[in-house]
Parts: C-alpha cells; structure tokens; sequence
C-alpha cells in the first residue's frame, strides 16, 4: 500500500463514517457492509499522524493531545479522536491539498 493511499483511507473513513455533507470532492463513501479491515485502520492511523504534523501546535493543542492518548493498539479511540476533531482535519486537509506528495516524499 502506498503512503499517499493512507490520507485517501483517511478522507473516505471521515466521509463514511463520520461526515456525510460533501467535504471532499471526489471521494465516495464506502458502500454499506465494506467495513474498513485492521491493516486499513493502521494506515488511517499512520496518515493521520502525518496530517497532524501540519497542525498549529498551540492552536490546535487540545487536538494534539487527544490524539496522543488514541492507541495504536486499540484502534477504537480513533474513531472517537476523529468523531470530536474531524472539522479540524478536514481544514488541514483542504488547507494543505498536496499532503498526498509530500507525504510520499517523507
């Protein structure tokens, strides 16, 4: 799996599971009972640790430090870190549209 298919995981998780409104042109939510498998969900952790990167660090501290207590082990709190900060992500997202290179470039 390539790197940059780890932010696209990301997008299509928020936009199936969490917000249903057109937040990313293009990316289709994923059809019901596709459920995302475990090696898909460590690659949206991975992708999100990278997209956090880019994030202010004392504006956006309280998300930071959310996201430090989400376990890779247990991926469940992700979906909850992703629940209460996805418009933060999404901004992140749109703010920085070339993620997908440069994270490949990393």
């Amino acid at each position: 799996m390539t790197y940059s298919k780890n932010i696209y995981l990301l997008k299509e998780y928020i936009k199936t599971l969490i917000a249903t409104n057109t937040i990313f042109p293009g990316i289709l939510p994923r059809k019901w009972g596709n459920e995302f498998s475990r090696s898909e969900l460590d690659a949206i952790y991975l992708g999100l640790k990278f997209v956090l990167l880019k994030a202010h660090p004392l504006q956006d501290i309280d998300m930071i430090d959310h996201f430090n207590q989400v376990e890779e082990a247990n991926l469940a709190t992700l979906h909850w870190f992703l629940s209460d900060h996805w418009e933060q992500i999404v901004t992140l997202l749109t703010f920085y549209p070339d993620l997908d290179e440069s994270y490949l470039s990393n």
